[in-house]
């Protein structure tokens, strides 16, 4: 099979590997579509090597399984979590695989990966597809969107809340589509043309410049609900990891709204402890999601016709790889997909 290796410095190698075998309890899945993700960017920027092929949101078609394998079918339509755990300590069996304290293993690290043309999963962490979603969505719901949700839920968001998105890159325009399939008023911010024009076209009810317009002013304008008086809206997620967005979050809030940090990058000091208690503001950290939440958001797909397809602004091929990658470490656009041959 084909895959992508990363050389370290922006390099990357298409290399023929053999198709990997499944053991007890795994499953062979064809890969059909994989994303690119903020994280597989930075190990692409880095000094770093390695020999694995790498990726890890992956969607596809199982093609054969392993001895004890009892759910999966071959035929069968998947997206896969990429944090495989031992699933038998105590936050594996929370569903909290990205926590495993005995054997965390994670898709296109340790073991073959999304930027394949097959990988080898745990049946557990292979999520079926509902009918009306594409291989794309299932890409996306291996990392990106459940991402979004995990971030939305566990803030406790109601339908008919606002919500403002800072930094509109894959991940906050996931959380622009759940929000609004959750029936969320949202409003985006991102200081690039291109991606605000994405986020409306995702469906934001307003996006902004923020390095044509300071955003504050439109955002708690956005947030006034009327009779309640509110002057700032109810939620805000936090995904450029910049410090100006982080500096914006405690502005944007009404009294008593909550905030969700997703972004990673800037290391600054930029919330005062004190605005938070002044707003009786509630902020988080929200990192990943549990395995069964994956299961959830393709339940949310299939009753709300929900689809990210919207979100992918550049699509390649395996044999493509350098160009992808190169287009998504510039980030101008929304998400970059590999797309295969069924």
């Amino acid at each position: 099979m084909k895959g992508v290796l990363f050389l370290g410095d922006r390099e990357c190698s298409v290399v023929d590997r053999p198709i990997p075998r499944p053991g007890h309890g795994e499953a062979l899945v064809k890969v059909l579509a994989a994303g690119i993700c903020g994280s597989d960017l930075h190990v692409y920027r880095s000094q770093s090597t390695s020999e694995q092929v790498r990726g890890h949101e992956a969607s596809g078609v199982v093609v054969s399984l392993g001895p004890g394998v009892k759910r999966l079918k071959v035929g069968d339509r998947v997206a896969v979590h990429h944090h495989q755990g031992c699933g038998v300590c105590y936050q594996c069996s929370r569903g909290e695989t990205v926590a495993c304290t005995l054997e965390h293993t994670i898709v296109g690290v340790h073991v073959s990966g999304a930027f394949g043309e097959y990988l080898v999963a745990q049946e557990r962490n292979c999520i079926p597809l509902p009918a009306s979603a594409s291989f794309v969505d299932g890409a996306f719901l291996a990392c990106t969107g459940s991402t979004a949700y995990a971030a939305l839920r566990r803030l406790g968001i109601r339908s008919n809340e606002t919500l403002a998105v800072y930094g509109l890159g894959p991940v906050g325009l996931c959380c622009v589509l759940v929000g609004r399939a959750l029936g969320l008023r949202v409003i985006g911010v991102d200081v690039l043309d291109e991606r605000v024009d994405v986020a409306r076209r995702c469906g934001a009810q307003a996006a902004i410049n923020a390095s044509k317009l300071d955003p504050v002013p439109e955002v708690r304008a956005f947030g006034r609900r009327g009779l309640l008086g509110g002057d700032g809206v109810d939620w805000v997620i936090e995904t450029s990891g910049s410090t100006a967005g982080r500096s914006n979050v405690l502005p944007s809030l009404r009294r008593e709204g909550g905030a969700a940090i997703v972004g990673v990058s800037s290391d600054e000091k930029v919330i005062n402890p004190t605005h938070i208690h002044g707003r009786a503001a509630r902020i988080i950290g929200s990192v990943v999601f549990p395995l069964s939440w994956m299961w959830d958001l393709a339940h949310v797909c299939e009753q709300s016709n929900l689809s990210f397809e919207r979100a992918v602004t550049h699509r390649f091929t395996l044999s493509d790889a350098a160009a992808a990658l190169a287009t998504a470490d510039v980030g101008r656009g929304g998400k970059v997909v590999f797309i295969n041959e069924a």
